[in-house]
């Protein structure tokens, strides 16, 4: 049942696609600004690199083959990629100034990238919630400003944890799967990778799922519905579990095919919405557990078996 009353919340606040939207191209072009003034002056000092010039010609007559449609020399392709990787990678090692610079640089800018990210995700799963409250139609601009204060708390703690999170989930990956069974066939180590990092990202997700509801719709303070969401009363179950694992697959395989198939058109829709289906699930999954009607749609009011009736003071409060 929550998984179609959450498609049902996603319908009802479709109009938020596009605002998200514009927001996250607004954030996008900027990163992206940022990050080509980093990559091209480093790409330009590895010229000349022997190494360098494997790789890239690796990946040239590969993406040749494909487009023509052989697919029988993948394997002799992927072997020269692994082999150029590696020597690049030595090459870097003995020269790591460049690379570090590179690499802080281009980290920064992706924190910075998804504060941005995670104010505009405060945003909608605000106007959401308004929706699913109130049936109202709140605007988006309007809202991030409003609430900008704590929306920057929430992103911060969350960006950092995040970031930790899965860089010690990627050191942890690559070198079980790359290092450890490294004469394992590439295309195992790749596949074993991305099922174990999105099984990895879905039990994040079950644990932070509570927590952005917590402070919009329960009006809790950040690091309190932090706790909360961490708690034994947090919303945490395997099918919570598994919902967010199956989304990380579905949503990976929906963008990927969009932009395999509409050469990148479809990713305009498909990446705001993802988003804002994961926001619709948490408030879907909160209300559900805290036993709080909401709307799914203008008509419909879901309510919990036993509706508790407000006091004069909730009520007052507008609880």
């Amino acid at each position: 049942m929550r998984f179609k009353h959450t498609i049902h919340v996603l319908i009802d606040n479709f109009r938020v696609t596009y605002k998200l939207l514009v927001y996250i191209l607004v954030v996008f072009a900027i990163t992206a600004g940022i990050s080509a003034a980093i990559i091209i002056p480093f790409l330009h000092r590895l010229s000349g690199v022997a190494a360098y010039e494997a790789l890239t010609g690796a990946f040239d007559e590969m993406f040749k083959e494909i487009l023509s449609g052989n697919f029988l020399n993948l394997s002799e392709y992927f072997e020269q990629i692994r082999t150029s990787f590696t020597d690049l990678m030595s090459y870097l090692g003995e020269h790591p100034t460049d690379l570090a610079l590179s690499a802080a640089g281009l980290a920064l800018t992706m924190l910075v990238s998804d504060f941005f990210i995670g104010l505009g995700n405060y945003a909608a799963g605000t106007v959401i919630n308004d929706k699913m409250a109130m049936h109202a139609n709140s605007p988006f601009l309007a809202t991030l400003i409003k609430n900008l204060g704590k929306a920057a708390l929430y992103s911060v703690i969350y960006v950092s944890i995040s970031f930790v999170y899965t860089t010690v989930c990627f050191l942890v990956l690559y070198l079980i799967l790359f290092v450890a069974l490294n004469g394992v066939w590439l295309l195992i180590q790749l596949l074993l990778f991305v099922l174990f990092m999105m099984l990895l990202v879905g039990v994040k997700m079950m644990f932070i799922s509570d927590w952005l509801p917590a402070i919009i719709c329960g009006k809790q303070k950040v690091a309190q519905a932090f706790a909360y969401s961490f708690s034994l009363e947090g919303g945490r179950s395997f099918s919570t579990f598994s919902f967010y694992a199956s989304s990380c697959v579905l949503i990976l395989s929906v963008n990927v095919l969009g932009a395999i198939s509409t050469f990148g058109a479809a990713l305009f829709i498909t990446v705001p919405l993802s988003f804002l289906y994961l926001l619709c699930y948490q408030f879907v999954n909160y209300c559900d557990n805290k036993e709080i009607k909401y709307f799914t749609d203008k008509r419909t009011i879901v309510k919990p078996e036993h509706e508790k009736e407000a006091s004069r003071e909730q009520f007052l409060r507008g609880e």
